[in-house]
């Protein structure tokens, strides 16, 4: 293992102990029955029983005893062999009534949260008319028309289970095809049904497992209800429900004939809604709350066209006019509102502001990696393509091939269900076609260029087994494979240590030199991106309030807002109980931003001009734009973290 440390390590232990704590005795208890009957059930040929069907193989209605543990029936049938050969029927058609269910409703519910859309709307629409139609009373009629039997149980109660898994699994699927794991998984180019089957479905497999102990205790109990009623096996094969039907007429004189097989399936059924209680609890899901209250249609966000595209040399990623809007219950969300950039080959973009922003909405618009419901508009050019109006069978070709992406926090990135190498090989057989071998041989070669040591190693593994650093180390190779054109980095390094951060930074430095390649840095971090950044683009409430050269921006900064950021960078070499320097106020909201110059309300040089008139992109002489109506004096004081980056080489 590489000497970086694993972040949360320590916590690990504990929280696994508190887990098991959780589960308690009673869980315990539980899943030990069901091994029981499950085991009795598998075996029950080879167990030393009488017949299930031998009559007086002692005396009629014969209370327990030595020779028959659980008594004997009105006919003297050993109350024992019959349970034992009843749990095969009732566990049966549970086992495959869950299983069928699953089978149909598990691909319905994943394709309606994935897509969502019309596809969502049709299938749950087809979902709720089942659903209003009662399952019980449409078995019955089922059964008694096509006659009792266990195939004909198992596939009208699988199919009466089937709404029920459609629920579940779409929301799930919901919840996990908005993780960054799976967004990586676009950034690469994967296709839709890739991405459903390879990375969302592993993923449903253990609140799916946790849910089907609970569908089986309701399978059981209407197998017993039918059994009752006599329209399940026919006799002589016993099952749990006809045995209680039998016993109705001996309630006076022989109570274990009915107490029997009722005691046996109301532990059965308890202990499977207990497993799978527990086990919900520990494959729960929460949804962010972030979502809008209502998907649309994604449409054109209003906003003015774009300017033309200058004639001239054609610059590497050309962006122009681009806004994103969100809608949301309070109104509509602009979180990217007329931005415009340009970058070369062999440069480096920095995108800087404080959180909210509107920086990683921004190069995720670039990508074409929105919700649904954005609404996008504006041009962007990757090259002589137009990436503008393409959807995502249009940008395909392009993720992961031409443009890729290193998100911020490297274990969500990563599925957690899949080996290394299996994510890491995927583009390149996707994308260039390469043998499983081949494939496997390049995996090495990249985790070895990106400073892994024993990469044949690391492939056989899991995310969960490497540190932080390491992990940001394999989700850079994975973007690296197919030689991207432009690489963007949202926040690389905020989840990592000092040290790592460092080695991660001068990681992507020289990978952009080698590959000769473009790369957009997002980070909060002013130190990493006076180090490292060429170009910079200074953001606030979802607008561009300052860019240019890096080291002109960060020595004479124009905005007053860029100049409050460098002021509140803190200084390692200042004494001691220093005061920190620091923002007043908090970003505006994006859905009701101020008018005239959205930082007035926080800046202590605002004038009335500022409260009502927004204040254009002037571009400088210098190569230089900054939105400030008085902006900052090139005689007044530099601030202190410029000062550190002009000192240290930024």
């Amino acid at each position: 293992m590489h000497p970086e440390t694993v972040p949360g390590g320590a916590a690990e232990p504990a929280s696994q102990a508190k887990r098991r704590r959780r589960l308690g005795w009673g869980f315990r208890l539980a899943a030990l029955w069901i091994i029981l009957v499950v085991a009795a059930a598998l075996t029950a040929d080879l167990l030393p029983l009488p017949d299930y069907d031998a009559t007086l193989s002692g005396d009629p209605r014969a209370a327990p005893g030595p020779d028959h543990p659980l008594g004997t029936d009105g006919l003297g049938r050993d109350m024992l062999s019959r349970v034992v050969h009843g749990a095969r029927v009732s566990l049966g058609v549970g086992v495959g009534a869950v299983v069928l269910g699953l089978l149909i409703g598990g691909p319905l519910g994943l394709l309606a949260g994935y897509r969502r859309g019309l596809a969502d709307r049709i299938i749950m629409t087809g979902n709720d008319i089942l659903l209003a139609f009662p399952a019980l009373v449409l078995a019955l009629a089922v059964v008694a028309f096509a006659g009792p039997s266990v195939r004909n149980v198992l596939i009208v109660l699988g199919l009466l289970g089937v709404p029920a898994w459609v629920r579940l699994i779409r929301g799930v699927t919901l919840s996990f095809a908005r993780r960054e794991f799976v967004t990586a998984a676009r950034a690469l180019g994967a296709r839709g049904a890739t991405v459903m089957w390879r990375e969302i479905a592993p993923n449903v497999v253990l609140p799916a497992l946790s849910y089907a102990f609970t569908v089986m205790a309701v399978v059981v109990i209407a197998e017993g209800s039918l059994a009752f009623l006599g329209l399940s096996v026919r006799p002589p094969t016993p099952t749990w429900g006809g045995m209680i039907n039998e016993g109705r007429s001996t309630l006076d004189t022989a109570v274990h004939i009915v107490l029997v097989p009722s005691a046996v399936m109301f532990l059965t059924v308890l202990a499977f809604n207990l497993v799978g209680d527990r086990l919900q609890e520990l494959t729960g899901y929460r949804e962010s709350g972030l979502e809008p209250a209502r998907a649309r249609r994604r449409t054109t966000a209003p906003s003015t066209p774009p300017p033309p595209r200058p004639d001239g040399p054609v610059p590497l990623l050309e962006v122009a006019g681009l806004h994103t809007a969100f809608p949301t219950p309070r109104g509509t969300l602009r979180a990217v509102d007329g931005v415009s950039f340009t970058l070369e080959r062999g440069r480096t973009l920095a995108i800087v502001g404080e959180s909210g922003s509107g920086k990683s909405v921004l190069i995720r618009t670039v990508l074409g990696l929105l919700p649904e419901a954005a609404e996008r508009s504006g041009r962007v050019h990757l090259g002589d393509r137009d990436l503008t109006g393409a959807g995502p069978d249009g940008m395909r070709d392009v993720l992961g091939t031409r443009m890729a992406t290193v998100f911020q926090d490297p274990m969500t990135a990563l599925n957690p269900v899949r080996t290394i190498g299996t994510q890491v090989t995927e583009p390149l057989r996707v994308h260039l076609g390469m043998t499983r071998r081949q494939a496997r041989e390049t995996a090495e070669r990249l985790l070895a260029s990106v400073g892994i040591p024993e990469p044949r190693r690391v492939l056989r593994g899991y995310p969960h087994q490497l540190s932080g650093g390491m992990r940001q180390r394999v989700t850079i190779a994975m973007a690296l494979s197919c030689d991207p054109e432009v690489l963007f980095a949202d926040e690389p390094t905020t989840a990592l240590d000092v040290t790592v951060q460092k080695q991660i930074m001068r990681l992507l430095h020289r990978q952009r030199d080698e590959r000769d390649m473009a790369m957009v840095l997002v980070s909060h971090d002013l130190t990493v991106v006076a180090e490292h950044a060429d170009d910079v683009i200074v953001m606030y409430a979802g607008k561009i309030v300052e860019q240019g050269p890096a080291e002109a921006v960060f020595t004479a900064p124009r905005m007053r807002y860029t100049e409050a950021l460098l002021r509140a960078a803190p200084d390692l070499t200042a004494p001691s109980h220093t005061r920190l320097t620091v923002i007043d106020g908090r970003p505006p909201d994006l859905a009701a931003p101020p008018t005239g110059c959205r930082f007035h309300p926080r800046c202590p040089f605002a004038r009335k001009r500022c409260t009502t008139d927004e204040p254009p992109l002037l571009p400088g002489g210098d190569g230089r734009s900054h939105a400030c109506w008085y902006p900052a004096d090139g005689d007044e004081p530099r601030p202190a973290a410029a000062e550190r980056s002009v000192r240290h080489g930024g």
